[in-house]
């Protein structure tokens, strides 16, 4: 509750279950009153920044900024991540730091940075067709994953 020390179990559960960290929230040993990190119960890192994610929630912010939201986790937490970020800043405008593909292809608007300075822009799918930097980073990342 720390961004809403206010907020009811109901507006908790809410949050949690935007971001599907409910479930498991509720399988701790004392629920929501679970004390966690430090000298409380230990969370992955997926369980960590979903927390996080819910707390977004719970604030109702107009203006988020995820910066690496799935850095930490490996292929299957950050897919979990992605759907409960995309969840997380519905309605608000959101800025995501990527590095992961698969973030930009739902987005507005990608920006794509090199060596700190902006070389393109435009929605997935027109940054695609562009053929320049992004496009030659899909093509690869596209032609890995039908390898695997």
């Amino acid at each position: 509750r720390l961004v809403r020390p206010q907020a009811s179990d109901d507006e908790l559960r809410h949050a949690l279950s935007q971001v599907q960290a409910l479930r498991w929230v509720e399988t701790l040993p004392n629920g929501l009153d679970t004390v966690v990190g430090g000298g409380g119960h230990q969370l992955t890192v997926v369980q960590a920044q979903q927390i996080a994610l819910a707390r977004l929630v719970l604030a109702d912010r107009p203006v988020a900024i995820l910066d690496e939201a799935t850095a930490e986790a490996g292929s299957a937490g950050a897919r979990v991540l992605e759907d409960a970020a995309w969840q997380a800043v519905q309605g608000r405008t959101a800025v995501l730091v990527a590095h992961r593909l698969t973030q930009a292809v739902g987005a507005d608007h990608v920006v794509v940075l090199k060596r700190g300075h902006i070389v393109e822009q435009g929605t997935h799918d027109e940054l695609v067709a562009a053929g320049g930097c992004y496009a030659e980073l899909w093509t690869a990342w596209s032609a890995q994953r039908r390898q695997r």
